[in-house]
């Protein structure tokens, strides 16, 4: 094994991600310690976590449904890039650990391993990233957006006391209507015209403002 064969070991074994190579038989030759630590998170080993499984024998397996719903589109896929009908694969899944929490979040990723000298397809590397926190982030701002609620078309405004009509057909004042539909904030003042209305009295002291 050579200086950089080893270099490219260390950084896989290193890596945040969970990685899997195979053979052109489909049957896993080598995993790096994440993969193994997130079989046995999920509940997996000793099914998943080592060498000498057969993804191809797993797959068609019908137990496999209950660990991986989509285990006939991923060996489809699979089987595609052994063969080199298919360059690349990725699909994004979530597995149920127990009802009472919250799903975990996978991007799974397939990409067929070719000999630089012959161009053969010696088997596969699966990358698998765990996205569950990015996920959360993701599901609670379609959230956020989900809530925010615009002011489109046509208003039903009442002509005497400016009252506005509502898809329930409530008519609610103009102040009640805007706080529920949208995130403004109200702070109280008087127009200079209600002033010279309300207070006379104090109508001088705008004229003066507006004459200066």
């Amino acid at each position: 094994m050579t200086h950089d064969s080893t270099l490219w070991i260390l950084a896989a074994q290193s890596l945040n991600q969970a990685l899997a190579i195979t053979d052109a038989q489909g049957t896993i030759q080598h995993v790096n310690p994440t993969w193994t630590s997130k079989a046995i998170q999920l509940g997996l080993s000793p099914l998943w976590d080592r060498p000498g499984i057969n993804l191809i024998e797993f797959l068609n397996h019908p137990d496999s449904r209950e660990i991986c719903p989509h285990a006939p589109m991923f060996l489809a896929q699979l089987s595609n890039i052994l063969h080199g009908d298919c360059a690349f694969y990725s699909k994004e899944f979530h597995l149920h650990l127990s009802l009472s929490q919250e799903p975990i979040w996978f991007q799974l990723e397939v990409i067929p391993l070719i000999e630089q000298h012959s161009s053969l397809i010696s088997g596969v590397v699966l990358s698998c990233i765990d996205m569950t926190r990015y996920k959360r982030f993701e599901l609670q701002l379609v959230e956020i957006i989900s809530q925010i609620r615009t002011l489109r078309g046509l208003l039903p405004i009442c002509a005497v006391c400016k009252r506005i009509k509502d898809e329930g057909n409530h008519w609610d004042e103009i102040e009640n209507f805007l706080i529920k539909n949208t995130h403004a904030e109200f702070t109280h003042d008087i127009c200079p015209d209600c002033i010279r209305v309300l207070y006379p009295k104090y109508s001088s002291f705008l004229d003066q403002s507006d004459t200066e």
